[in-house]
């Protein structure tokens, strides 16, 4: 909705269309009654209660702002956004958007999501750093844990709603979330050429498992992101594929 006057309910009305209204409003009911209305009167917290209703209330955005992928739109589904129109601090939206996953999850696609913010993620050159934005607490938590789940080789750095990684980790991350092994082999082939075409390194006949593919990115960090870009172009995969739309940026320091 464009009137900044509108309220959290006028909101949540403008996220159905007109005949689904009545439904969604008794499914909403049911929700919470369920809370009361089952031997369980008044034992639910003020908490609790807050904590359904923000349920209903992000899960109506989802779905009313989710792509034809399964992809939130992030913008309209930004803590400043939801903030304003229930009136309530950004930093409490984080809060409950993380108890909310935690309690009532909402099944989404991590790959997806970072595929859906590719052009927004950028180098920084003098930092040596891949920077990721994190838009939604979800998203981080979610990477957070596929990088503990395998076996946690993964170097990151969290800033204010950013992800800050070295572009081999980065590398790694992307390499490891890849399902398809065809994929993942012809990455190995890819990685293993440009070693050898561009730090002249012709110890490596082959590499045999992911394990190895990253202990040598991590060994052959000098340079890794113009490395990186390069087995990008050489492989189809879109997960890798984001490297190419990495823009790098420096600082340039002028002498007065």
């Amino acid at each position: 909705m464009d009137n900044n006057n509108a309220t959290g309910m006028d909101f949540f009305n403008s996220l159905f269309a007109e005949n689904e209204i009545i439904k969604k409003k008794a499914e909403a009911f049911d929700e919470v009654a369920k809370m009361f209305y089952e031997q369980n009167f008044g034992t639910a917290t003020k908490a609790e209660i807050e904590l359904k209703m923000f349920s209903i209330y992000i899960e109506a955005m989802l779905e009313r702002y989710r792509s034809q992928d399964g992809v939130m739109n992030f913008n309209a589904c930004s803590d400043y956004n939801i903030g304003k129109t229930l009136g309530i601090p950004q930093d409490k939206v984080k809060t409950l958007k993380v108890k909310k996953q935690a309690r009532y999850p909402y099944r989404f696609e991590w790959r997806d999501s970072l595929l859906s913010i590719k052009d927004r993620i950028i180098y920084d050159e003098d930092k040596n750093k891949i920077i990721i934005p994190m838009p939604d607490p979800n998203l981080y938590n979610e990477i957070r844990n596929f990088i503990e789940e395998h076996d946690g080789y993964i170097e990151i750095q969290r800033g204010s709603n950013v992800m800050q990684m070295r572009p081999e980790y980065f590398f790694i991350l992307l390499y490891s979330a890849i399902d398809d092994q065809e994929d993942k082999e012809n990455i190995k082939k890819e990685f293993l050429k440009q070693l050898k075409e561009k730090n002249e390194d012709n110890s490596i006949s082959d590499i045999h498992t992911d394990k190895e593919l990253a202990e040598i990115a991590l060994q052959k960090a000098d340079n890794f992101f113009e490395m990186a870009k390069a087995i990008a172009e050489g492989v189809q995969n879109p997960l890798v594929g984001i490297i190419k739309a990495i823009q790098c940026i420096s600082k340039t320091v002028r002498k007065s």
